[in-house]
C-alpha cells in the first residue's frame, strides 16, 4: 500500500507542487514567527532596553517596590531610593564611594524641532555616570556649574553643536538656554537614546530622588564582600553585580514595546496563515478527489475496499505533508532572515537583537506541515471512499451530488453564533466584551460564509438564469457552471477568505481609530488643546501658564500612564482635580467631583463594580514603580472605552514618574472669549519648543487622526503575508480545479464550440465567481467590522473603509481569479480534443 500511495502521488507530482508550496510557507511562516519571537525574548530575558551597562562601578543598588507587575512592562517605572536608604548606604564601612543617578526627560531644542521622540528618548544624567558608564569626551570639558551640558555626537551632530555653543534645553521645568561645555562619544556600545549630562548638582536638583546607587568598595574590601554587607545591613533593596548592573537603569522603553510585541503580531498572522492554509488545503484536497472521481470507481471495479481508497487519499496528505515539512525548514529560515532585516531596516527591532532559529521552532514548523494536511484530508477521503463502482463505466458526469449535510450544519451553526455575538455587540456596546464580541462575530461570519459556499453559489446561478437572448458563451458558462456548483464554490470559497481576510486586516484598524476618536470628541470639553513634540510632550509648567492668559476660564493638563487594582491593569491619567468638570464630559453615577481632591481618585463604574468599590470607599492601588498609593473614592463615572479607567491627582504619582511631562494641556474659554486670540496669547505664554501646537477640538482630532497613520506599514505587511498566502492558494486551487475540467473542455470542442467559445465561458465564469467573491468577502467582513465600530462608541456605527485600500484589494481579488482560471484553461485548449478524451476515458 505505501508503494501505491508512494506512485500516485508522484504521478499527480506536478498537480501536489503547489500544494505542498502551501503547506511549506504556512509551516515556514509559523517557523519563521516562532524564530523571531524566540530571539526577541532572548532579548527580553537579557534585559531588553538596558541603556547602560554600568560596568565602572563593582555594585549598584536599587529599590525592590512593593509590586513587581507593572514595573517590568513598557510602562513600568523604577522604583526610587528614599534618603534613609541612601543615607545608609553611604554610611556603610565597606563602602569607598557612592554616585547616585536619577534620570529626567532632556531633550536639545533647535531652530524648527525638538531632537527625540517616543521612539527616540533623550534623557539628562549626572556627569558622574559619565565615568561608571566609562564615556570619554570627544571634545571640550566636562559640566562644571548650573547650566552647562555635555552632549552624545548623534545629538550634537543633528543640532549642529560644538563645544563652546549655546543651545536650548526641553526639560519638565520648561525650556532653558544652556552652554554646551563638550561632546561625549558613547562608542559602538553605548547608549541607544539621547544623553545630556549635567553637573552632579544641578542633575540632583532636576531628577529628585535616585533610582540607584552606584558604589566602589573601600580600601581593603572586595566587591563581594561590599555586595554581601549591603544584602546584610539595608533591607527594602536589591544588590546588582557583573552582568545584572544592566537592569539597574532601562531607560529605552521602546525597546521593550519591541520585545513584547514581537510576539503578538507574528504570533497573529501565523494564526492567520495557518487557519488559510487549513481551509485552503481542505477545498483543495476537496476539488482534487472530486475530479479523481473516475480513478476511484475502477480502483473499487478491481477490488480495491473503501478502506484502501481512503488510506490511498490520506497517504498522499501524509506524504505531501512530510515533502512541505523539509520544504518549511528552508522556507522558514529565509523568511525568518527576510523579517529580521526588513524590521531592523523599519528600526523596529530591540537593541541586541540577534536571529536564531532553533529546534522549538523547526520541530514546530515539521508538526504544522504534517498535522494540517492530514487533518483536513479525513473528510475527502471518507468522500473518496463512498464513490460507487458503477461510476466508472459512466461516459459523461452525473448531475451535481446533494449538498453536504455534515457543511451545511456546520455553516449554520456558525451563522447562528454569528448572529448571536453580533447581538451581544450590539446590546451591550460601550465595553471592552463587547468590542471582542463583535470582532469574534466577523471572523465567525467569514466562516460561515466559506462553509455556506455551495448553497450560496446554487442560490446565486438560479437567480442569474440567462435569457435565451443572452449567448452562446453565457449560456455554456452558466450550464457549466449549473452542473456543478461544488466546483464552482471551491473556487469561491478561497477568493472570498482572502477578500474578507484583506479587507478585516485593511480596515480594522481605520475603523477601530474613528470609532476611538468618535468618543473621545464626544468626551472632551475643552475649546482648545495645546500639545507639544509628538512623544515628548509639554514641561508641567504648562497648565498653571495657560491658566493666567486671558480668556483662559480652565486649563488641565494630563499624563497617561497606568496602575493596579487587584491585579488590573488600568489606563490611567494624572490631571489637577479642580478642573476635570470643565474639560470633559463625564457622567458621575456616585460622588461628585467637587470631593476629589489631592487625596482622592475618580474611577471608571466597570472598575468599580469589579473591585467591589463605591464612592468615600479607601482603596490602594500600586503605581507603575510598584509602589502603593492611597487614595479615597470621590466619584465613579461613565465613559466609553476612549476614556482611562482611572483619575489620579498629579502630584500623588507624578514626582515618582521618570517622566512627568504633560502629554497635553486642555483649555476652556470664557464665554466673551475670542479662541484665535487666545490661542495666539498661549503659544506666546507657553515655552514648549518650536513643535508647540494650539488647536480648537476639531483641529486636535484631525492631528489625533494623521498620528495614528503612522505605523499603517504594519498592517500592510500583515496583509502582504496572510492575503499573499491566500492568493498564493488560491491559484493553487483555481489550476487544480481548471486543469481537472480539460475532458469537458475537449467535449465542447468536439460538439463544435471554438477555442474562443470555450475560453469565453471560462473568462465569464471566472469573472462571475470572482466578482461573487468580492461581494459575499466585503460584506461579510464590513458587516463585523461596523458592529465593531459601534461597540466600541455605544452609540454610532461608524466604519472606516479608504476608497484606495478596498479597490486595491478588490482589483488584485477579480485579477487573481481571472489569471488563475485562465491560464490552466489555455494550456489545456492548446491539447487536441480526441488526445483529451483518450487520455481521460
Amino acid at each position: 500500500m505505501i508503494r501505491f500511495v508512494v506512485r500516485s502521488a508522484a504521478a499527480r507530482a506536478r498537480s501536489l507542487a503547489l500544494s505542498v508550496l502551501t503547506v511549506a510557507l504556512g509551516a515556514g511562516l509559523a517557523v519563521a514567527a516562532l524564530a523571531l519571537q524566540g530571539s526577541a525574548d532572548r532579548v527580553a530575558a537579557a534585559g531588553a532596553g538596558a541603556s547602560w551597562e554600568l560596568a565602572g562601578a563593582p555594585v549598584v543598588v536599587v529599590a525592590v517596590p512593593e509590586e513587581t507587575g507593572l514595573t517590568t512592562t513598557p510602562s513600568g517605572e523604577p522604583a526610587r531610593l528614599d534618603p534613609a536608604t541612601v543615607e545608609m548606604l553611604a554610611g556603610l564601612p565597606e563602602v569607598g564611594g557612592m554616585e547616585v543617578e536619577a534620570p529626567f526627560p532632556a531633550y536639545v531644542v533647535t531652530r524648527d524641532r525638538t531632537l527625540g521622540g517616543q521612539a527616540d528618548r533623550s534623557w539628562g544624567h549626572s556627569w558622574a555616570l559619565a565615568g561608571i558608564e566609562s564615556l570619554t569626551l570627544s571634545q571640550g570639558r566636562p559640566p562644571e556649574e548650573e547650566g552647562e551640558v555635555v552632549l552624545d555626537e548623534r545629538t550634537a551632530a543633528e543640532a549642529a553643536l560644538e563645544s563652546g555653543d549655546r543651545t536650548e534645553i526641553l526639560t519638565a521645568d520648561g525650556v532653558d538656554t544652556v552652554l554646551v561645555t563638550g561632546v561625549v562619544d558613547g562608542g559602538d556600545d553605548g547608549p541607544r537614546s539621547r544623553v545630556v549630562l549635567f553637573s552632579p548638582e544641578e542633575a540632583a536638583v532636576r531628577g529628585g530622588a535616585p533610582v540607584l546607587a552606584a558604589l566602589r568598595p573601600g580600601e581593603g574590601t572586595d566587591s563581594s564582600r561590599l555586595a554581601e554587607a549591603i544584602r546584610e545591613d539595608v533591607p527594602g533593596v536589591r544588590v546588582l553585580t557583573g552582568a545584572d548592573r544592566g537592569e539597574a537603569l532601562v531607560l529605552d522603553v521602546a525597546d521593550r514595546e519591541l520585545a513584547s510585541g514581537m510576539g503578538r503580531f507574528l504570533g497573529t498572522v501565523s494564526g492567520l496563515v495557518l487557519l488559510l492554509a487549513a481551509v485552503l488545503v481542505a477545498g483543495l484536497l476537496t476539488t482534487a478527489v472530486r475530479d479523481r472521481s473516475r480513478e476511484f470507481a475502477l480502483l473499487r471495479l478491481t477490488g480495491a475496499t473503501p478502506g484502501r481508497v481512503r488510506s490511498l487519499v490520506v497517504g498522499e496528505a501524509l506524504v505531501l505533508g512530510c515533502v512541505a515539512a523539509v520544504f518549511s525548514w528552508g522556507v522558514g529560515v529565509l523568511l525568518a532572515v527576510l523579517l529580521a532585516r526588513f524590521f531592523g531596516a523599519m528600526g523596529v527591532l530591540p537593541q541586541g537583537f540577534e536571529l536564531l532559529v532553533g529546534w522549538p521552532a523547526l520541530t514546530a514548523g515539521t508538526v504544522l506541515a504534517l498535522a494540517v494536511p492530514l487533518l483536513v484530508a479525513w473528510k475527502p477521503a471518507r468522500s473518496a471512499g463512498r464513490i460507487a463502482p458503477v461510476e466508472a463505466m459512466r461516459t459523461a458526469r452525473t448531475a451535481p451530488a446533494a449538498r453536504p449535510r455534515g457543511r451545511v450544519v456546520l455553516g449554520a451553526a456558525a451563522l447562528g453564533g454569528t448572529a448571536v455575538l453580533l447581538l451581544v455587540a450590539w446590546g451591550f456596546s460601550g465595553n471592552q466584551g463587547a468590542v471582542v464580541a463583535a470582532l469574534a462575530a466577523t471572523a465567525l461570519l467569514v466562516l460561515a460564509a466559506a462553509l455556506l459556499s455551495p448553497a450560496l453559489v446554487r442560490g446565486m446561478l438560479r437567480l442569474c438564469r440567462p435569457s435565451s437572448r443572452a449567448g452562446t458563451v453565457l449560456f455554456l458558462a452558466h450550464r457549466d457552471a449549473y452542473a456543478d456548483t461544488g466546483r464552482v464554490a471551491g473556487v469561491m470559497t478561497p477568493l472570498l477568505v482572502t477578500t474578507a481576510v484583506a479587507c478585516v486586516l485593511l480596515f480594522q484598524g481605520p475603523t477601530t481609530d474613528q470609532a476611538r476618536l468618535h468618543s473621545y470628541g464626544e468626551r472632551l470639553a475643552a475649546d482648545l488643546v495645546v500639545a507639544g513634540p509628538v512623544g515628548i510632550g509639554l514641561p508641567a509648567t504648562a497648565a498653571p501658564t495657560a491658566a493666567r492668559v486671558p480668556g483662559v476660564a480652565s486649563a488641565g493638563g494630563f499624563r497617561q500612564t497606568v496602575t493596579t487594582i487587584t491585579g488590573a491593569t488600568l489606563t490611567t491619567y494624572l490631571v489637577a482635580p479642580e478642573t476635570v468638570a470643565d474639560v470633559y464630559r463625564l457622567d458621575t453615577e456616585e460622588g461628585r467631583w467637587e470631593e476629589f481632591g489631592a487625596d482622592g481618585v475618580a474611577l471608571h463604574t466597570d472598575v468599580a463594580r469589579s473591585a467591589g468599590l463605591r464612592a468615600g470607599d479607601a482603596v490602594t492601588l500600586s503605581g507603575p514603580d510598584g509602589e502603593p498609593i492611597r487614595a479615597q473614592v470621590a466619584a465613579l463615572y461613565e465613559a466609553g472605552l476612549d476614556f482611562p479607567q482611572v483619575l489620579l491627582p498629579r502630584q500623588s504619582l507624578a514626582p515618582r514618574m521618570l517622566d512627568a511631562m504633560e502629554s497635553a494641556v486642555h483649555v476652556t474659554l470664557d464665554p466673551a472669549a475670542d479662541p484665535a486670540e487666545v490661542a495666539h496669547l498661549l503659544e506666546e505664554a507657553i515655552d514648549g519648543g518650536p513643535e508647540l501646537v494650539v488647536t480648537d477640538r476639531a483641529g486636535h482630532l484631525s492631528l489625533l487622526e494623521r498620528q495614528g497613520e503612522g505605523d499603517d506599514w504594519i498592517t500592510f505587511l500583515m496583509v502582504a503575508l496572510v492575503a499573499g498566502f491566500a492568493g498564493i492558494s488560491t491559484v493553487n486551487t483555481l489550476i487544480v480545479s481548471t486543469a481537472g475540467r480539460a475532458r469537458n473542455f475537449a467535449l465542447l470542442r468536439l460538439a463544435g464550440a471554438s477555442r474562443r467559445q470555450v475560453a469565453g465561458m471560462v473568462a465569464g465564469e471566472a469573472a462571475a465567481v470572482s466578482a461573487a467573491a468580492v461581494v459575499l468577502g466585503t460584506v461579510t467582513s464590513l458587516a463585523g467590522l461596523a458592529v465593531t465600530g459601534y461597540a466600541f462608541t455605544g452609540d454610532t456605527v461608524v466604519l472606516a473603509v479608504p476608497a484606495g485600500g478596498y479597490a486595491l484589494v478588490a482589483a488584485g481579488v477579480l485579477v487573481l481569479g481571472l489569471a488563475a482560471n485562465l491560464v490552466p484553461a489555455a494550456a489545456a485548449l492548446r491539447a487536441r480534443p480526441l488526445h483529451v478524451v483518450a487520455a481521460h476515458g
